[in-house]
């Protein structure tokens, strides 16, 4: 049995522990406890974070589809949540981390919380095209510009500022409307990146329809949270059609990206 002593010299050992993120969260997924690994890792003094929510590390895209509500629920459904997750860090440089996280029982057995440990995702996957061996994404056609059409701003954003941080110039719009407008002032678009499922008449399917009847040629790239088959069998998608599911890293991003530039349909 564990004496207090031996509690104390755990506690001692996770508070200095820099090579994760040790974390205790509330039942409601609010942060309580942050060990120098927690700082090292994401750059937040304690007095900072303690308090707030933890979906606040995420990124916007991710609080968005509800990625940290669906992790807590994995893990009090299932007793435990790993994940490969993108964090961002207090100064707003993202990365991509491994996450752990299990449910916690205080005194008779009753749910306390979760416990959360994080630590940087490794740095020795192979390297592609779109990931050279310095870790650094880079854009082969950084040249090219692309139109970001999605209703949701929060969404939008983050599409457009990884797309910029990848090298391509980057519009956007917020519906189909504004889509077509853009692409009747602007005739040096290379690819319309879209989301599939938006409100009004020019969802993404009519959208790639009216863009490519105006532009011949026009690279497509459609994107959702939703699953590709799905999509398709509800009528919203084509099949044999360029698709990234969200939400996706900037790798992932990038090379799907490149792969719709080079394609020759």
């Amino acid at each position: 049995m564990m004496t207090a002593d031996d509690r104390e010299l755990l506690q001692h050992f996770v508070d200095d522990l820099t090579d994760y993120a040790v974390v205790i969260l509330d039942p409601q997924g609010n942060i309580r406890t942050w060990n120098a690994g927690a700082r090292e890792l994401l750059g937040y003094a304690e007095e900072d974070i303690v308090g707030r929510r933890f979906s606040e590390l995420f990124t916007k895209a991710d609080i968005v589809t509800g990625q940290s509500s669906a992790a807590l629920k994995d893990a009090l459904q299932w007793g435990r949540h790993e994940a490969t997750s993108r964090f961002v860090r207090k100064d707003g440089s993202r990365f991509e981390a491994k996450m752990i996280l299990r449910p916690l029982s205080g005194g008779r057995q009753r749910f306390a919380g979760y416990g959360m440990i994080v630590y940087e995702a490794s740095e020795s996957k192979r390297a592609s095209a779109a990931e050279p061996r310095s870790g650094k994404v880079v854009a082969l056609h950084a040249t090219a510009k692309i139109l970001v059409v999605d209703d949701d701003k929060l969404v939008r954003e983050h599409a457009v500022d990884e797309l910029a941080r990848l090298g391509y110039g980057v519009v956007s719009a917020g519906s189909g409307e504004e889509a077509l407008a853009v692409l009747q002032r602007e005739d040096d678009i290379d690819l319309l990146f879209t989301d599939v499922v938006m409100p009004g008449s020019l969802a993404g399917r009519a959208l790639a329809a009216k863009a490519t009847e105006l532009r011949p040629g026009l690279k497509v790239l459609f994107a959702s949270g939703y699953f590709e088959g799905a999509l398709v069998g509800r009528g919203d998608l084509e099949t044999d059609v360029q698709f990234l599911m969200k939400p996706y890293v900037r790798k992932e991003l990038a090379q799907k990206i490149e792969a719709v530039l080079k394609s020759t349909s």
